[in-house]
């Protein structure tokens, strides 16, 4: 395909994959990397983080700042767990895309924390509600000292950035030799996507722009520097409100779900946390080495 070639291995072998919401998916013969054809521009992305996407989603659900039932923060917390069974139980932390600071809140009994995302919304929130070091900008933007972190997360985001190759070698530059990355995005090669294809809850462009697999995100980080020490499928607290909300708008709404959303929350039922493992989400846990 003329003048398209891959983020990850610069392969120009690039050929049609499929279509959603009227943007094209290409996608890399060489090492499985999906794409949005079409980039929007860092403006607009910016533009899709608005209030609403934190208000909507469980990031802020936050019942009078009591932290003990939030599906986030009990995420939050066997992340942490899993980080700590590393070896990792202490040292400057960055959470990259940290929202409303629900994570870092748990990670600040163990880490020196700091939060960067780019809504002013989701920052200011993190930093008047729960006491978080929360940066409002991009990573290239904010003036992060190299080698300054020992752990970097970034739960679900390197599917929003325009140029992942760009931004793991930034994360790399400030990331202290043998320190931890822990990345969690969608497996576009997972039982869940053979199955929904242009229906997956996790083909939603232009807020996801790329779709990894296990070796198209292992080929990234190797780029960089990084050893994979582990990639698992781990499953995630959620409550039935939100999953109502996301299927409402994956299907566009309908009489039904609006209906059944409206008995949902008649009957309290909307704040009820279930544990979900679509095996579809991957963690990879990468240590930093040049």
């Amino acid at each position: 395909m003329n003048n398209v070639k891959c983020n990850i291995c610069e392969s120009v072998n690039i050929d049609n994959f499929l279509k959603k919401d009227n943007y094209e998916i290409l996608r890399c013969s060489n090492c499985g990397l999906a794409f949005v054809k079409d980039m929007p521009s860092d403006a607009n992305l910016n533009s899709l983080y608005t209030d609403n996407f934190f208000i909507d989603g469980q990031k802020s659900q936050i019942d009078g700042f009591n932290l003990n039932g939030n599906p986030t923060y009990l995420n939050a917390l066997k992340r942490l767990k899993n980080i700590k069974s590393m070896g990792y139980n202490k040292g400057n932390l960055l959470d990259i895309g940290c929202a409303t600071g629900i994570f870092l809140k748990a990670a600040s009994s163990f880490y020196d924390c700091t939060g960067l995302d780019v809504s002013e919304y989701a920052t200011e929130f993190a930093r008047r509600n729960l006491g978080i070091n929360a940066l409002c900008g991009n990573i290239f933007d904010i003036n992060l000292k190299p080698q300054s972190f020992d752990i970097v997360t970034m739960w679900d985001v390197i599917e929003h950035v325009r140029d992942p190759n760009r931004y793991i070698e930034k994360v790399g530059q400030i990331m202290k030799h043998d320190g931890l990355l822990v990345l969690s995005t969608g497996n576009i090669e997972s039982l869940m996507f053979r199955i929904q294809r242009q229906n997956w809850h996790l083909l939603i462009p232009p807020l996801h722009l790329y779709y990894f697999n296990k070796d198209s995100i292992s080929a990234l980080l190797r780029r960089h520097g990084f050893r994979i020490i582990n990639i698992s499928h781990n499953g995630q607290y959620t409550n039935i409100g939100y999953i109502f909300n996301k299927l409402k708008r994956l299907h566009k709404s309908s009489r039904a779900a609006d209906f059944s959303d409206s008995i949902i929350k008649r009957l309290g039922l909307n704040k009820l946390n279930i544990y979900l493992n679509l095996y579809d989400v991957m963690t990879v846990y990468a240590i930093r080495h040049s």
